[in-house]
């Protein structure tokens, strides 16, 4: 697989050179700065901040399980031309290095990675957990949660993050862009608000995820416990019996009301669960990707939270 990522690398150098560049080698002007982000929340984000004054594209092609998706020649050569380029910065996108490190310095875009600033969460595996494909990590080998963005607190460092990045390309809007950042980031603290006073008020602590799990930051962040079929998240992943008895004991020893899936998830392991403790399913969004229509129709990540809210009230009661 490294091989031909790097053989699609080394094509992409090439025509991306031949298509961008001038005679003089420099990259052709564009109307606007390009932008590109590796998942929703990135791209919506940017997108909030910059609104008229770039082009913010992303890279994950809506409806696509971030999971299982696979690079293209044509995702590459977007990146490649992208001025300002957005990424989580975890393994499953270590392609990213990778593509700039085929790049002259000075064709590389200006690239902003969320993992250096955001607080980081070691994935945990707990009682009832399976791991999904291959097993259990070496123990010496700490793995990250990726899903910084999870977080609230993260969630704001990304933002200022994204806005920097956009200054950088563009100075001449500075005040503008951190107006929009003052209001973007006291939309999002008005919904955290509404999550914690939901907590607070909660008669439940604790959660059930019959599916992979990309909420660690989140469950910490808000002091709730949980229970999961996997720890992180992962591709092709079916739950074991043993996971799902776990669960189903944990759902009726508890009371609990709900368990949860993720967007795009084939709900096989909630299901199962549901048949024998009759508990409702319900989908938390991570963010990742939303469905062709929803992003056509221009849904948003606050939108997205405010639908999670929700469903975490059901099942906390």
């Amino acid at each position: 697989m490294r091989k031909i990522l790097s053989l699609i690398l080394a094509i992409v150098f090439v025509a991306t050179a031949l298509l961008s560049c001038t005679e003089t080698g420099i990259k052709s002007p564009k109307d606007k700065p390009l932008v590109v982000a590796t998942n929703f929340v990135l791209y919506d984000t940017a997108r909030t901040l910059a609104g008229e004054l770039a082009d913010v594209r992303m890279l994950l092609p809506p409806g696509t399980d971030a999971h299982e998706y696979e690079l293209t020649l044509a995702d590459t050569a977007l990146a490649a031309d992208a001025d300002l380029f957005l990424y989580i910065g975890g393994e499953s996108e270590d392609w990213v290095d990778d593509l700039f490190a085929s790049m002259r310095e000075e064709d590389r875009p200006l690239a902003c990675r969320m993992m250096d600033d955001a607080v980081i969460q070691s994935e945990e595996v707990r009682e009832g957990m399976q791991e999904a494909e291959g097993g259990i990590h070496d123990e010496d080998e700490e793995e990250y949660d990726e899903h910084v963005w999870t977080s609230f607190e993260n969630l704001y460092g990304i933002a200022e993050q994204i806005c920097a990045g956009l200054q950088a390309l563009m100075p001449d809007r500075t005040d503008t862009l951190n107006e929009r950042l003052i209001d973007y980031k006291a939309m999002i603290g008005e919904i955290e608000d509404d999550y914690r006073a939901a907590v607070d008020g909660a008669r439940r602590r604790t959660l059930v995820f019959a599916d992979r799990f990309p909420f660690l930051y989140l469950v910490k962040e808000l002091g709730l416990d949980y229970y999961a079929a996997f720890s992180g998240c992962s591709s092709n992943v079916e739950a074991s019996l043993a996971t799902i008895h776990f669960l189903v004991t944990k759902v009726q020893d508890e009371g609990i009301p709900a368990v949860f899936i993720i967007e795009f998830s084939d709900g096989k392991c909630a299901e199962a669960v549901a048949r024998e403790t009759g508990c409702e399913i319900l989908t938390l969004y991570s963010g990742h990707s939303v469905t062709p229509e929803e992003f056509a129709s221009g849904i948003t990540y606050p939108e997205l939270l405010r639908r999670n809210l929700e469903a975490l009230k059901k099942a906390l009661g």
